[in-house]
C-alpha cells in the first residue's frame, strides 16, 4: 500500500474505533523532511539513516503518530484478550543510535548498533537493525530480558504488516501470537481469525444489528454493554423469542460472553424468564453463581429473589461472611432490605465490600440515624457508604445513589457534623468533610 491508502485506512480504523464509544487519539502527520534535516540528524547520530525509513521521512513525514483504545465493556475472544489499543508512530526528533558503548552503559546489550525510533509505554522500544548489509529490520526491544524480536524485513514491511493487523500495539503481548521465525505473519489462521473478528467487531453497527435477533445478540456480544438503546431494541421481540436465542449461545460463550447474555435476559426478558431462572438454582449449568444471582434479583419476584440470595450468601459462607462476596450477590437486589440484612452481619474494614453495599442498597434517612448510634463498624459503614455514593455520581455521573427521606438539606449537615464531632480519626473526619462539599449530589 502507498502512503495514501495507508492514511485513509489508518482514519477508518481511527472513526469506526470511535462510533464503538472507544478512544482515540487523531492521526497527526507534520511535513515532509527536508534533505538539510535529513543530514543534519544524521551527522548528530554518526550513521547513515536505513534507506527504506529515509525515504518514509522524506516522503510522508517525519512525524506521524495515532493510537486508538477499545472500550472496556468490548468482549475480546480469549485468544485475543490482551489486543486492546493500537498505537503506529515515528519521529525524526525521537530517533536515537545505540552504538555498544552507550549499550553496554545502559544495560540493554541487545540494542547495540540499533536505531530506535519509538518508546513503547512500557518502557520497551521499536527499533532498526542497523547491523544488516542490507535494508534494516525491525525489531522490538525488551527491556526486562535485552532481548530483541524481529517484526519485519524493513520499515515500510512492518507498517503494511501492521495496518493489516488493524494498527494494534505497541506493546509486544499484543501481536505475540502473530510473531514467527520471520517476524510478523498475517497470513497465519490466527491471523485471518482476528482479523476476520476486528474487521467484524469495526464494521457491525447497531443501526444496521437491531433488525433481528441473530444481530442484536452478536452485536452485544461484541460490545458488552446492554444499555438502554439495546433494551429498547430487543423489546420489538418477543420475549420467549430472546430467551430461545440466549439459551442457545450459553453452551459455546466465554464467562464474559455469558454476562452479557444474562444481562439482555436481566434487562429485556425479565419476569418472563422466571422458570427458567429458578431452574437456574438446582442446575446452573454454566451460569456463574454471580449471573445467577443478577438474573434471580431481575426476573423473580422480590421477596423470592431476597430470600433465595441471603440465604446462598449466609450458607455459601460459613460462619463469617465476606463483604465483597455478599456485595456480588446482593447489590443486584437494589434494596432497602438489605440494610436490614446489613446491620447484623456487617464488619471491619468497611471498604470490604460492606459500604458499597449499603450505599447501592438505597438508604433511608432513618436507616442513617439509626445505625449512628450503633456500633463503630456500623458508623464506619454510614461514612464510606456516603463517600461510595458520591465518588459513583462523580465517576458515572448517575443519577442513582441518594438518601431517602431526608428532612432538608440543614438537617442532613447537621447530622453529618455530629458525625464529625463523634469520630476520632483524622483520615475519617476528612471523609466527613469531602462529603459535606458534596451533599447536594445524595440528597433527593
Amino acid at each position: 500500500m502507498n502512503n495514501r491508502e495507508l492514511t485513509e485506512q489508518w482514519i477508518s480504523i481511527l472513526e469506526r474505533i470511535k462510533m464503538t464509544d472507544g478512544e482515540i487519539i487523531e492521526l497527526t502527520a507534520d511535513a515532509p523532511a527536508t534533505e538539510q534535516e535529513i543530514l543534519s540528524v544524521e551527522a548528530k547520530l554518526g550513521i547513515q539513516l536505513p534507506k527504506d525509513f529515509k525515504q518514509v521521512l522524506m516522503e510522508w513525514s517525519k512525524h506521524l503518530y495515532f493510537r486508538w483504545m477499545l472500550s472496556d465493556e468490548v468482549i475480546l475472544p480469549d485468544e485475543f484478550r490482551e489486543i486492546f489499543s493500537g498505537e503506529v508512530g515515528w519521529n525524526l526528533e525521537w530517533l536515537q543510535y545505540w552504538d555498544e558503548d552507550i549499550a553496554k552503559e545502559e544495560y540493554a546489550s541487545s540494542l547495540a548498533g540499533k536505531l530506535t525510533f519509538f518508546h513503547v509505554g512500557n518502557g520497551d522500544y521499536l527499533a532498526l537493525d542497523e547491523q544488516h548489509d542490507s535494508e534494516a529490520p525491525v525489531v522490538y526491544w525488551d527491556h526486562e530480558t535485552d532481548e530483541a524480536t524481529l517484526l519485519a524485513a524493513s520499515f515500510s514491511e512492518y507498517v503494511n504488516k501492521m495496518t493489516e493487523l488493524g494498527c494494534i500495539g505497541a506493546e509486544m503481548w499484543q501481536y505475540e501470537c502473530f510473531i514467527g521465525s520471520d517476524g510478523i505473519e498475517t497470513n497465519t489462521d490466527i491471523a485471518h481469525r482476528w482479523r476476520g473478528w476486528f474487521q467484524t467487531f469495526l464494521s457491525l453497527r447497531f443501526e444496521d444489528a437491531r433488525g433481528s435477533l441473530d444481530s442484536i445478540i452478536p452485536y452485544i456480544l461484541y460490545h458488552g454493554a446492554v444499555n438502554s438503546r439495546e433494551v429498547s431494541a430487543l423489546q420489538s421481540f418477543r420475549h420467549d423469542e430472546i430467551l430461545h436465542h440466549v439459551q442457545k449461545r450459553l453452551s459455546t460463550c466465554t464467562p464474559k460472553e455469558t454476562k452479557a447474555l444474562c444481562m439482555i435476559v436481566g434487562e429485556a426478558v425479565k419476569e418472563d424468564a422466571e422458570a427458567w431462572v429458578r431452574e437456574l438454582w438446582t442446575e446452573p449449568g454454566t451460569i456463574d453463581p454471580v449471573d445467577r444471582s443478577y438474573l434471580t434479583a431481575r426476573c423473580l419476584p422480590h421477596d423470592e429473589a431476597y430470600q433465595l440470595l441471603v440465604n446462598f450468601v449466609e450458607e455459601a459462607s460459613g460462619e463469617e461472611i465476606e463483604g465483597y462476596e455478599a456485595l456480588r450477590h446482593l447489590s443486584a437486589l437494589e434494596s432497602n432490605r438489605v440494610i436490614t440484612w446489613l446491620e447484623k452481619n456487617c464488619r471491619l474494614p468497611a471498604t470490604n465490600g460492606w459500604a458499597a453495599l449499603f450505599a447501592i442498597s438505597k438508604p433511608s434517612w432513618d436507616d442513617l440515624n439509626h445505625w449512628a448510634e450503633l456500633e463503630p463498624r456500623h458508623r464506619l459503614t454510614i461514612i464510606h457508604g456516603l463517600d461510595e455514593m458520591i465518588r459513583e455520581q462523580n465517576t458515572y455521573n448517575s443519577t442513582q445513589g441518594k438518601v431517602y427521606g431526608v428532612p432538608s438539606k440543614d438537617e442532613m449537615l447537621g447530622f453529618l457534623g455530629r458525625l464529625h464531632d463523634e469520630e476520632i480519626l483524622n483520615t475519617k473526619k476528612a471523609i466527613i468533610r469531602k462529603i459535606v462539599d458534596q451533599v447536594d449530589k445524595i440528597l433527593l
